[in-house]
């Protein structure tokens, strides 16, 4: 049985409207004809009328937006409260890369 894993490739990625990290992914998600190796998932908090979310986009190495735009993939889910613990935090991380398909996040030394 295949197990996708995301290894965390950067913990802080600025220039996100909230915490942002990279994760490479095993084995790259393939979208259309592209396959995507990293993605950036950012946790936006709520602002006027808009419920905090969580953003998820196809990335470089560095951790920016791979595309033209930061049009979000699947992955990408509102949320329904306002992220402030580490562990709702952690755990926002984790249900983008499971929604994403099925991807756990590992420990750079089982990958």
């Amino acid at each position: 049985m295949t197990t996708n894993k995301a290894i965390l490739h950067i913990d802080a990625v600025g220039g996100y409207i909230g915490p942002a990290r990279c994760y490479r992914l095993e084995p790259p998600k393939q979208f259309e004809s592209t396959a995507v190796e990293y993605v950036t998932i950012w946790l936006q908090r709520p602002f006027a009328h808009q419920a905090p979310e969580v953003g998820l986009v196809a990335a470089t190495e560095t951790g920016a937006a791979a595309g033209q735009s930061v049009h979000r993939m699947p992955g990408s889910f509102v949320l329904h409260d306002n992220p402030e613990t580490p562990d709702y935090i952690d755990g926002a991380y984790r249900m983008a890369l499971g929604l994403l398909g099925g991807y756990a996040i590992a420990d750079s030394t089982e990958a």
